[in-house]
């Protein structure tokens, strides 16, 4: 797992952060002035088309006077979400202050200046320009600003960005594309207020139920994985979980635990159908006794795990 991390995360503090910077976001330069520039770090990860990056630092300013297209991102459009402290970015003539739980999308081949005033925490979304409709691209003629407090899309990105972040050790290549594009579509949908949609806005129940359905995929392990525990994740009401599942006809609980079973049955496949490796499985899928486990799998499948097993390979 630490080789593959190493392919598609990257990290700086300090004196190397404004290096990466370069690399990552073109040709920016970065004026920390009298602050403290050893208090900056960052790390950066591929979402497939995208790159989702998070950073701290003390208060700077960045010049984006002439970006130039990088060997990673040949061509993106820059989302800028303010998780601590203040920013002003000027752009175009408009003057953009960016609070606390704000964002900014912007074109970074406009020339802007980003003033972080104070010490700032940031997520940073850099998604293709061929992501989001022509008539978006047009729009970021000026920079496009939402805030999570009054706009429930901005508040589900900002949730999914910094929860994505915490999870990267844990995400493989096919599940980094699919939150990459679930981002795309948040902002696709986000933006769809000021323009005629090129294709039908995505509904953000289906986008929220996509998120909670890689969350459970990720944590299908825990005993403890709940309804409140998805919901703290996700920054939304238990309600409105299960009110993403009302499509499926089934509760969230229901969507676990028929989950689990359908892993142990192909996870049985392959297992040599003794009582010490179906308990293994068993126990590696959240089920909290052996017992619960027969129980729940014969009444899924009419048959015990181990008559399974013996039909598979019989």
């Amino acid at each position: 797992m630490a080789a593959a991390l190493q392919r598609y995360v990257e990290s700086a503090n300090g004196r190397a952060f404004a290096g990466l910077a370069r690399n990552l976001f073109g040709n920016v330069r970065i004026d920390f002035s009298t602050a403290d520039e050893e208090k900056s770090r960052m790390t950066s990860a591929m979402l497939g088309a995208c790159r989702l990056t998070r950073l701290e630092a003390d208060r700077h300013v960045v010049f984006g006077e002439r970006v130039m297209a990088g060997p990673d991102d040949p061509d993106a459009i820059k989302l800028l979400l303010q998780t601590e402290g203040s920013a002003l970015l000027a752009q175009s003539g408009l003057h953009a202050p960016v609070s606390q739980n704000a964002l900014v999308i912007y074109d970074p081949r406009r020339p802007y200046m980003l003033t972080n005033n104070t010490p700032v925490r940031q997520l940073l979304l850099q998604l293709p320009r061929h992501a989001l409709p022509h008539a978006a691209v047009e729009r970021l003629t000026r920079p496009f600003t939402a805030h999570a407090e009054r706009d429930g899309m901005c508040r589900i990105l900002l949730s999914l960005m910094d929860s994505t972040m915490h999870e990267i050790d844990h995400l493989d290549e096919a599940r980094r594309s699919s939150v990459g594009q679930t981002m795309v579509d948040l902002v696709r949908t986000m933006m769809a207020a000021d323009l005629q949609p090129a294709r039908p806005v995505v509904n953000p129940l289906d986008l929220l139920l996509q998120r909670i359905k890689d969350f459970i995929d990720i944590h299908l392990a825990r005993p403890d994985l709940s309804v409140t525990m998805i919901a703290r994740h996700m920054g939304c009401s238990v309600r409105y979980v299960y009110r993403a599942f009302e499509v499926e006809c089934l509760t969230p609980s229901d969507y676990i635990w028929d989950l689990r079973l359908q892993r142990a049955a192909e996870q049985l496949r392959d297992a040599g159908g003794y009582a010490g490796e179906i308990s293994g499985i068993a126990f590696a899928l959240g089920f909290s006794s052996s017992a619960h486990f027969s129980r729940a799998f014969r009444h899924r499948y009419g048959v015990s795990p181990s008559q399974w097993r013996k039909a598979r390979i019989s």
